[in-house]
């Protein structure tokens, strides 16, 4: 019984002893994660050799883990395994998140279906197709394995945008992923024009059976190679370590590859960079940049040196263009202020020769009123002298001396009147005033010019006060007024009324009225129906009010009867007080 017991108790031992042994073995074992696009069996087979070569140098064992592109992105990051066997698109890939060191580049290996390591792109149709040439794959569908895959993408990729065809604007890219030889099987069927592979696979799959190789043409086909391909050839597979392997075991893995000079345990030489494959994916745009701004400004330029000294070119040819625009653009706004001026000068000008024309019309009527006055002054004066001589008492001179007085006194309020009109104190300030006021200074002109022989009737149906320029109004209105006089009218109307944004003064008259010459085209200089006439009243007029900010219209009457009606718009005061008030700020 105890005998038993001791064969069961060392036969526990021992198992405990094999799993603790074969656990330790695990934990110390070297683990290579090897990039597999002919699935995991084909790769397993592939690197044998290699496996062999290092198990065969090393005191631990060597695990080989075939892993897809993203499986591989997964065990780099997560630093799962110790070593990284893969073209140099997958290395990119994982650059700059993960740190390695390079071992060794590939020179050799029979057992891949491309046994060198350099690689390029078959681009393949079938042998039927009408396909003779890149150019003819505008419009057409074609598959490639994966954007990251350097034979089975990029370098296609870039001979076909060498022969001017860009995706997708000119042909469509399908990825098919892995396994890499789907796309070729979609062009067999007829479901895609061309299929983008790494060289070697379409000779490779001829050989297994797989298709014929006779019924499909290589685009493109350079020399060189044992394999046929539409690029040149390109470096291709790297043998990297991770930061979890020390450096003596990084040295003797390195020394180990480079001593072995049988191709069936996998032969490899000095590792290369990625800058081939990096400004290949630049090239096709798969990968974000990470550069300064003027990195890229540099880069920029140097793609795109002829355009951008075109536009160089062009913005100096515009920057020249706009001074000279800049420089006319000014020169003619001196000239059009210099004409500005120069008219504002010229309808000041006629503005007071307007006035003086209004007052040499008035200037007989005005002569005849003072007469009067001054007749009864010089016989008061005569009377007062004879008495004197006769000797008459002093105070019998006081009547005839106070009525001197009166009548001088009437003769200076019609001068000063006068006065007043031809040479106002505020040429060009608008200020308030009362209309009434304003109508009876005007018709007291007008009635010495007239001698009372013109009917003028004044109806203001508004006691609110205007805001303008005085001395416009006068020469407006005396202008308008004198019109009807001349034309012979004996019955002058003026009507005001306010409203609720301007205030309208109407003047109608029982005269011959316009012609309609003149209503089609009332401001038409040096036009006038007076023989001694120059035309320029009614311009004057519009300009003069407009000037102020009003409006100046001519019209027939609207009662039916014959005669003239002139009808001035002035805007409200609160109106021209902002106006005023703003270009003060101005």
């Amino acid at each position: 019984m105890i005998k038993k017991f001791q064969q069961w108790w060392f036969c526990v031992c021992l198992l405990i002893s094999g799993m603790m042994t074969f656990a330790q073995d695990v934990e110390d074992a070297l683990t290579i994660a090897i990039l597999a696009p002919m699935g995991a069996q084909e790769t397993l087979e592939s690197w044998q050799g290699f496996q062999t070569l290092l198990a065969s140098h090393l005191d631990r064992s060597v695990v080989v883990l075939p892993v897809t592109f993203e499986e591989f992105q997964t065990v780099a990051k997560d630093a799962s395994v110790d070593l990284l066997i893969a073209n140099q698109t997958a290395f990119l890939s994982i650059f700059p998140e993960v740190k390695w060191r390079w071992l060794a580049s590939l020179d050799q290996n029979s057992a891949l279906f491309n046994p060198e390591s350099a690689i390029g792109s078959a681009i393949v149709v079938r042998k039927n197709s009408q396909i003779r040439t890149l150019e003819d794959l505008k419009g057409q569908r074609v598959t490639a394995v994966s954007k990251d895959a350097l034979g089975g993408f990029l370098l296609g990729y870039k001979a076909i945008y060498d022969a001017g065809l860009s995706a997708p604007d000119d042909y469509f890219i399908e990825m098919t992923g892995f396994p890499i030889e789907r796309g070729i099987f979609l062009v067999e069927s007829g479901l895609a024009a061309a299929a983008i592979l790494p060289t070697c696979l379409l000779e490779t799959l001829g050989q297994s059976g797989l298709l014929n190789v006779a019924d499909f043409r290589v685009l493109n086909e350079v020399q060189g190679g044992r394999c046929r391909s539409s690029t040149p050839l390109s470096y291709h597979w790297s043998l990297a370590a991770l930061p979890n392997v020390d450096e003596a075991l990084a040295q003797k893995i390195v020394q180990i590859l480079w001593q072995n000079t049988d191709p069936a345990l996998t032969t490899w030489q000095t590792p290369s960079s990625l800058g081939e494959v990096y400004a290949m994916k630049r090239f096709a745009g798969l990968i974000e940049i990470d550069e300064t701004l003027w990195e890229t400004f540099v880069r920029l330029a140097n793609e795109y040196k002829l355009g951008l000294l075109a536009i160089i070119l062009l913005m100096l040819v515009l920057a020249m263009n706009h001074l000279w625009l800049t420089y006319v653009a000014r020169q003619r706004r001196f000239a059009l202020e210099s004409t500005y001026h120069r008219l504002h000068d010229y309808e000041a000008l006629l503005s007071k020769a307007d006035r003086m024309n209004i007052l040499g019309e008035v200037a007989s009527g005005i002569g005849h009123e003072l007469n009067q006055p001054l007749m009864a002054i010089r016989n008061y004066a005569e009377g007062t002298l004879l008495g004197i001589e006769r000797g008459k008492a002093p105070n019998q001179f006081i009547q005839p001396l106070s009525r001197i007085v009166t009548q001088v006194e009437q003769c200076s309020a019609i001068i000063k009147n006068l006065q007043a009109w031809v040479k106002p104190k505020t040429m060009q300030q608008f200020e308030w005033f009362n209309f009434h006021d304003f109508m009876n200074r005007m018709l007291e002109i007008i009635r010495l010019q007239t001698k009372n022989r013109v009917a003028i009737t004044l109806d203001i149906n508004c006691e609110q006060q205007i805001y303008t320029v005085v001395s416009v109004l006068e020469q407006v209105m005396m202008n308008s007024l004198l019109n009807a006089v001349q034309a012979g009218a004996t019955e002058i109307i003026i009507e005001a009324s306010c409203h609720q944004d301007f205030y309208k003064i109407l003047i109608t008259d029982n005269g011959p009225g316009f012609t309609q010459d003149e209503l089609d085209a009332p401001f038409v200089p040096f036009r006038t129906s007076k023989p001694t006439g120059l035309g320029l009243g009614l311009v004057i007029c519009e300009r003069l009010m407009t000037a102020v900010g009003g409006k100046f219209r001519i019209d027939h009457r609207k009662d039916g009867e014959m005669g003239a009606c002139v009808r001035i718009i002035l805007s409200s005061g609160s109106q021209q007080e902002a106006k005023d008030e703003n270009s003060h700020r101005g």
